[in-house]
């Protein structure tokens, strides 16, 4: 084969424009930190490097949603903390206004602290969290409790008994416990008042009557529905914990599997930048070498065409 300046010259030019090139890739590389930066560069690294971003971006909204439901169901287990708290004191009332040596000033003055402590009731069993209350079923927005007459009634929208379900992985979901009525009604079939709004009417009627009808049942009746609503309040407390402990089990999890994938990310999109500046070096080098050869290898022809 016959080499001629113009195959030379087409030589020169292909090489030389080549390593241009691959010397701007190292440029781009060290400027950006990233192996690629359009498709191009590696179509099938770049497709993994997106598919990944979507896993970590997936997992960051499920690590917003587990966060959320933490704060949710941990303000409901204080709130649970306070009822029962507000019971045991109710309780402790319904002890003092039994005693038949009570004055009717002094038991009129417990009736008094009992609705008192009702309206407390009612204003912890309507505590909410970041505008939705937590006791209202799926009804987050409508106020799940009122009170009527010493009386607590709760929502009676469909809504109101369908607790909430939350998605915490993919294809894991996790339900809180947000139907007020499980808190304010007892399956005990001991119970003789199964509604809990309804025996707190009833004990603030009798403590204000003071009959011995009523004081009897106070000491017996009523406190052992008011003991065993209690008991009720701090199984469902219970459950709650049990969530609790799942949701931070999955959130640990979570956490973990981001940073993993984080760092597997990292190793395949992020460059070493020592070890590409020195390429980058090889590379300048290489192409200064193209530019001092090519032009000892032109200069004879350019000559001559000049003469």
């Amino acid at each position: 084969m016959r080499i001629t300046d113009n195959v030379l010259n087409n030589t020169f030019l292909r090489n030389l424009s080549r390593n241009l090139r691959q010397m701007q890739k190292y440029h781009n590389q060290l400027t950006t930190g990233k192996e690629v930066t359009r498709p191009s560069d590696n179509p099938l690294l770049v497709a993994k490097i997106m598919d990944m971003d979507n896993n970590i971006m997936q997992n960051e909204q499920y690590n917003s949603n587990i966060s959320d439901t933490l704060g949710w169901v941990q303000t409901q287990d204080s709130a649970l903390g306070d009822a029962t708290k507000t019971l045991q004191r109710i309780k402790d009332l319904m002890i003092y206004a039994s005693n038949g040596s009570q004055s009717e000033t002094d038991r009129l003055a417990i009736k008094d602290e009992v609705k008192m402590q009702i309206e407390h009731l009612g204003d912890i069993l309507n505590t909410n969290f970041d505008g939705r209350y937590i006791f209202a079923g799926q009804e987050t927005t409508t106020r799940p409790f009122e009170i009527d007459n010493n009386v607590i009634k709760y929502n009676e929208k469909p809504g109101a008994k369908e607790n909430i379900t939350r998605e915490i992985a993919t294809g894991v979901t996790i339900e809180i416990i947000t139907d007020g009525s499980k808190i304010t009604t007892t399956e005990n079939p001991k119970v003789e008042t199964q509604d809990l709004g309804e025996l707190l009417g009833k004990i603030v009627e009798a403590i204000e009557r003071g009959e011995d009808g009523d004081i009897e049942k106070l000491s017996n009746e009523y406190l052992a529905d008011i003991e065993a609503h209690t008991d009720n309040v701090v199984r469902v407390r219970t459950q709650i914990g049990a969530i609790n402990n799942r949701l931070e089990a999955a959130e640990e999890r979570n956490k973990s599997e981001n940073l993993n994938l984080k760092k597997v990310l990292s190793e395949k999109e992020d460059i070493d930048v020592a070890e590409k500046y020195m390429e980058f070096v090889v590379m300048s080098t290489v192409y200064q070498a193209s530019l001092s050869v090519g032009a000892k290898i032109l200069q004879p022809s350019i000559l001559d065409y000049l003469r």
